[in-house]
């Protein structure tokens, strides 16, 4: 762990914390039974956590072997903007139009950043800390992403996210946590802030580390894990081996923070946790040496209907902060190569602001791809002229970014997603 990361730093999250470790893992040649016994989830609570037991009794999609170990040794970071992050202040357009729909939240042209190579757009004046990655080619920036039929319920939207639009799908990436060949780590794919059901497979299901600081054992001695009877592939067994493994996980982590705060230690922002505090736990626990790769930031309060102008400000200068401050660490621990960011939020906001001060649900929103294997530049459009029920319409699908990530990894996207995006060229 490099010497800069302060521990205190990486322990501010929210509040709770939970494990959630698929227990269809610990013997794969029995996810495709269709007994009763082997398909019935079982929940186990103990102290601090709780495990979920899932054994699916349909067939785990086939390996996805990645050259030079699991995934390449690659990792991804994916930041989830919940509530639906507004592109148009994000990335102030230069078209007229966009200060007549926002007549009083439109950022001022003095305040908004000048990007290199960009005429229409520029970045929100709280975004200031991405510039540098801009400058070196190591930051992608997508506008008007979103559905092709877009709808505007968080839930819909959020869960077409996460499943790569296959509602009836495990996400994404838990397909590709399903796929490997090798039982990982507990810490292999772990998602901080809340829960992360991009990351849930069918048979393997990530850590779900809600509050850093209350993620470890309380008046409960671990040990008595081991005195539990039942071996094999019945529901005994299979409880013991997810106990096992969240032992596993709480004592992993704790090594890797230098032990566990108390939860009046823990402070935050109202609605949760910050962006750069999960992003410093990200890379503290992409820099210690146990099999992370897979990490989702989860940071709520993007939903503006209201006040949006301070509170959007703060909320993009957080992020923009924890990238920057992500990245100096990635360097630092000898990891920049190795790793992608990427940002994602279920939709936009409407193009014309409402009388509270604020902006709906849209349509077509903003994600960004950040790192030294990111081919630069702006993406995708937005045209306020064309406008889809009043909505910036989407230009750029997410199965597109979706696809890209995917290669990264050294996954195979038409596999997982079911065919290729070729939509965006984000990869060097």
């Amino acid at each position: 762990m490099p010497a800069s990361l302060d521990r205190r730093q990486f322990i501010r999250l929210g509040t709770g914390a939970v494990v959630v470790v698929g227990l269809g893992a610990c013997s794969r040649d029995t996810a495709t039974r269709s007994s009763s016994a082997s398909a019935a989830p079982t929940t186990v609570a103990v102290t601090g956590a709780s495990t979920q037991a899932t054994a699916a009794p349909t067939t785990v999609p086939a390996t996805l072997p990645a050259p030079g170990g699991v995934l390449a040794g690659r990792r991804l970071v994916v930041v989830q903007l919940n509530g639906g992050n507004d592109l148009l202040n994000s990335l102030p357009p230069g078209d007229g139009r966009y200060r007549d729909l926002r007549p009083t939240l439109a950022i001022p042209e003095s305040d908004v950043l000048s990007l290199v190579g960009v005429d229409d757009a520029g970045l929100h004046p709280s975004l200031a800390a991405l510039l540098p990655a801009w400058d070196a080619g190591e930051l992608a920036i997508i506008r008007g992403i979103g559905f092709e039929v877009p709808n505007r319920s968080h839930f819909v939207s959020m869960d077409r996210w996460w499943r790569a639009d296959e509602l009836t799908q495990p996400g994404w990436l838990g397909r590709v946590l399903d796929s490997v060949p090798v039982e990982p780590s507990p810490l292999f794919a772990t998602a901080l802030g809340g829960g992360a059901p991009v990351l849930s497979g069918r048979v393997v299901q990530p850590t779900v580390i809600a509050n850093a600081g209350s993620f470890r054992w309380v008046g409960v001695e671990p040990a008595w894990v081991d005195a539990m009877g039942g071996d094999g592939n019945d529901l005994v067994g299979m409880a013991r081996h997810a106990l096992r493994r969240t032992v596993q996980a709480v004592e992993e982590f704790a090594e890797i923070t230098g032990g566990s705060a108390t939860a009046d230690e823990l402070p935050t922002r109202e609605g949760g946790a910050t962006i750069a505090d999960g992003l410093e736990v990200a890379a503290q626990m992409l820099a210690a040496d146990v099999g992370t790769q897979l990490v989702v930031v989860s940071a709520g309060g993007f939903d503006t209907h209201a006040g949006q102008q301070a509170v959007h400000a703060e909320l993009l200068a957080d992020l923009g902060d924890g990238i920057a401050a992500f990245n100096a660490a990635m360097a630092a621990a000898g990891l920049a190569d190795e790793v992608l960011l990427v940002v994602t939020s279920e939709f936009g906001r409407r193009a014309a602001e409402n009388g509270s001060g604020g902006c709906d649900h849209g349509a077509g929103g903003l994600s960004l791809a950040v790192g030294r294997g990111v081919r630069g530049g702006m993406f995708g459009e937005v045209d306020l002229g064309n406008l889809l029920d009043g909505d910036v319409r989407p230009s750029v699908a997410p199965q597109a970014l979706f696809t890209q990530c995917l290669d990264w990894l050294g996954a195979d996207a038409e596999q997982v997603l079911g065919r290729r995006d070729e939509g965006l060229a984000l990869l060097r």
